[in-house]
Protein backbone atom coordinates (compact mmCIF):
# COMPACT_ATOMS: atom_id res chain seq x y z
CA UNK A 1 0.00 0.00 0.00
CA UNK A 2 1.04 3.62 -1.10
CA UNK A 3 2.59 5.14 2.10
CA UNK A 4 1.14 8.54 2.77
CA UNK A 5 3.03 11.75 2.92
CA UNK A 6 1.92 15.02 4.94
CA UNK A 7 4.77 17.49 3.42
CA UNK A 8 2.87 20.54 2.26
CA UNK A 9 2.82 22.20 6.22
CA UNK A 10 -1.58 22.34 6.02
CA UNK A 11 -4.04 20.06 5.17
CA UNK A 12 -5.14 22.03 1.79
CA UNK A 13 -1.67 21.34 0.15
CA UNK A 14 -2.02 17.60 1.38
CA UNK A 15 -4.82 17.15 0.09
CA UNK A 16 -3.70 18.69 -3.31
CA UNK A 17 -0.43 16.52 -3.19
CA UNK A 18 -2.23 13.32 -3.29
CA UNK A 19 -1.71 14.00 -7.47
CA UNK A 20 1.84 12.79 -7.83
CA UNK A 21 3.91 14.20 -10.57
CA UNK A 22 0.91 16.18 -11.99
CA UNK A 23 3.45 18.29 -14.14
CA UNK A 24 4.49 15.36 -15.70
CA UNK A 25 1.75 13.63 -17.79
CA UNK A 26 3.56 10.52 -18.69
CA UNK A 27 3.74 10.03 -14.97
CA UNK A 28 0.89 11.86 -12.59
CA UNK A 29 -0.89 9.28 -10.51
CA UNK A 30 -4.08 9.92 -8.23
CA UNK A 31 -3.10 8.69 -5.00
CA UNK A 32 -7.19 8.81 -4.77
CA UNK A 33 -7.67 6.24 -6.82
CA UNK A 34 -10.61 4.44 -4.50
CA UNK A 35 -13.32 5.50 -1.98
CA UNK A 36 -11.02 3.24 0.27
CA UNK A 37 -8.18 4.78 -0.11
CA UNK A 38 -9.73 8.50 0.23
CA UNK A 39 -10.97 7.23 3.40
CA UNK A 40 -7.12 5.96 4.42
CA UNK A 41 -5.59 9.00 3.46
CA UNK A 42 -8.44 11.23 5.26
CA UNK A 43 -7.81 9.14 8.50
CA UNK A 44 -4.04 9.43 8.62
CA UNK A 45 -4.15 13.48 7.50
CA UNK A 46 -7.20 14.05 10.22
CA UNK A 47 -7.38 11.13 12.93
CA UNK A 48 -11.25 10.90 11.63
CA UNK A 49 -12.59 8.28 10.40
CA UNK A 50 -14.76 8.87 7.48
CA UNK A 51 -17.21 6.19 5.85
CA UNK A 52 -16.13 7.42 1.48
CA UNK A 53 -18.48 6.19 -1.32
CA UNK A 54 -17.35 6.98 -4.87
CA UNK A 55 -19.60 10.39 -4.65
CA UNK A 56 -17.78 11.44 -2.00
CA UNK A 57 -14.56 10.72 -3.84
CA UNK A 58 -15.86 12.54 -6.66
CA UNK A 59 -16.36 15.42 -4.72
CA UNK A 60 -13.39 15.53 -2.87
CA UNK A 61 -11.26 15.28 -6.35
CA UNK A 62 -12.85 18.17 -7.56
CA UNK A 63 -12.61 20.18 -4.62
CA UNK A 64 -8.72 18.95 -5.07
CA UNK A 65 -8.30 20.21 -8.49
CA UNK A 66 -10.33 23.56 -7.90
CA UNK A 67 -7.77 23.91 -5.00
CA UNK A 68 -4.71 23.20 -7.31
CA UNK A 69 -6.40 25.61 -9.80
CA UNK A 70 -6.37 28.75 -7.64
CA UNK A 71 -3.17 28.26 -5.65
CA UNK A 72 -1.48 27.45 -9.22
CA UNK A 73 -3.13 30.79 -10.38
CA UNK A 74 -2.18 33.06 -7.38
CA UNK A 75 1.60 31.49 -7.88
CA UNK A 76 2.03 32.44 -11.28
CA UNK A 77 0.87 36.16 -10.39
CA UNK A 78 -2.83 35.68 -12.17
CA UNK A 79 -6.13 36.39 -10.47
CA UNK A 80 -7.60 33.16 -9.23
CA UNK A 81 -11.26 32.11 -9.59
CA UNK A 82 -12.23 31.47 -6.33
CA UNK A 83 -16.23 30.88 -7.30
CA UNK A 84 -16.05 27.06 -6.64
CA UNK A 85 -14.33 26.76 -3.42
CA UNK A 86 -15.82 29.87 -1.92
CA UNK A 87 -19.50 28.08 -2.85
CA UNK A 88 -17.90 24.83 -1.17
CA UNK A 89 -16.53 26.95 2.17
CA UNK A 90 -20.09 27.86 2.10
CA UNK A 91 -21.98 24.54 2.48
CA UNK A 92 -19.20 23.79 4.63
CA UNK A 93 -20.34 26.69 6.48
CA UNK A 94 -23.78 25.53 6.76
CA UNK A 95 -23.24 22.39 7.91
CA UNK A 96 -20.71 23.03 10.51
CA UNK A 97 -21.15 23.33 14.36
CA UNK A 98 -19.56 25.44 17.18
CA UNK A 99 -16.48 23.33 18.93
CA UNK A 100 -14.10 23.76 22.02
CA UNK A 101 -11.51 22.69 19.89
CA UNK A 102 -11.69 24.69 17.14
CA UNK A 103 -13.96 27.54 15.90
CA UNK A 104 -15.65 25.66 13.87
CA UNK A 105 -16.12 21.74 12.78
CA UNK A 106 -18.56 19.76 11.00
CA UNK A 107 -18.99 16.00 11.25
CA UNK A 108 -16.84 13.37 10.10
CA UNK A 109 -18.84 11.98 7.96
CA UNK A 110 -18.58 14.94 5.71
CA UNK A 111 -15.23 14.87 4.81
CA UNK A 112 -15.05 16.90 2.22
CA UNK A 113 -16.92 19.72 4.65
CA UNK A 114 -13.73 19.43 6.62
CA UNK A 115 -11.41 19.88 3.72
CA UNK A 116 -13.34 23.13 2.29
CA UNK A 117 -12.93 24.62 5.65
CA UNK A 118 -9.17 23.72 5.49
CA UNK A 119 -9.10 25.52 1.95
CA UNK A 120 -10.42 27.97 3.02
CA UNK A 121 -8.36 28.39 6.08
CA UNK A 122 -5.52 28.65 4.10
CA UNK A 123 -6.80 30.91 1.28
CA UNK A 124 -7.86 33.08 3.79
CA UNK A 125 -4.28 34.11 5.56
CA UNK A 126 -2.88 37.52 5.23
CA UNK A 127 0.33 36.89 3.82
CA UNK A 128 0.67 33.67 1.38
CA UNK A 129 4.33 34.15 0.47
CA UNK A 130 5.46 31.37 1.97
CA UNK A 131 3.38 29.33 -0.72
CA UNK A 132 5.70 26.97 -3.15
CA UNK A 133 5.73 24.80 -5.81
CA UNK A 134 8.45 21.71 -5.66
CA UNK A 135 10.72 22.97 -8.06
CA UNK A 136 11.73 18.98 -8.26
CA UNK A 137 11.19 18.26 -12.46
CA UNK A 138 7.52 16.72 -12.92
CA UNK A 139 6.69 17.24 -9.77
CA UNK A 140 4.72 19.78 -8.87
CA UNK A 141 3.66 19.55 -4.95
CA UNK A 142 3.08 22.18 -3.12
CA UNK A 143 3.74 23.33 0.63
CA UNK A 144 4.46 26.44 2.96
CA UNK A 145 8.19 27.11 3.18
CA UNK A 146 8.60 28.03 6.73
CA UNK A 147 12.30 27.87 6.55
CA UNK A 148 14.35 30.84 7.95
CA UNK A 149 15.32 32.30 5.13
CA UNK A 150 12.40 31.08 2.84
CA UNK A 151 15.30 28.92 0.51
CA UNK A 152 12.90 25.59 0.62
CA UNK A 153 12.71 24.34 -2.89
CA UNK A 154 11.64 20.85 -3.32
CA UNK A 155 8.46 19.26 -1.51
CA UNK A 156 11.17 17.02 0.02
CA UNK A 157 15.19 17.26 0.03
CA UNK A 158 15.41 13.43 -0.10
CA UNK A 159 13.76 12.92 -2.58
CA UNK A 160 12.98 15.74 -5.41
CA UNK A 161 16.21 17.86 -4.30
CA UNK A 162 18.24 14.41 -4.13
CA UNK A 163 17.60 13.74 -7.70
CA UNK A 164 18.13 17.94 -8.89
CA UNK A 165 21.46 17.04 -7.43
CA UNK A 166 22.12 13.75 -8.96
CA UNK A 167 21.09 16.10 -12.52
CA UNK A 168 23.48 19.14 -11.25
CA UNK A 169 26.58 16.94 -10.46
CA UNK A 170 26.20 14.80 -13.47
CA UNK A 171 25.90 17.94 -15.90
CA UNK A 172 29.01 19.29 -14.04
CA UNK A 173 31.05 15.31 -15.06
CA UNK A 174 30.39 15.70 -18.59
Amino acid sequence: MYQWRYLGGHLALDLCNTVSWRLDPARTVDRLGTAALFADWFRTATGLRAEADHGMLDRVRLLRDETIRVVDAHLAGEPPDLRFVYDAWREALHHARPSERLPITVTADEPVHHLALAVAELLHRPDLSALRRCDGEGCGWLFLDTTRNHSRRWCDSADCGNRARVRAYSRRRA
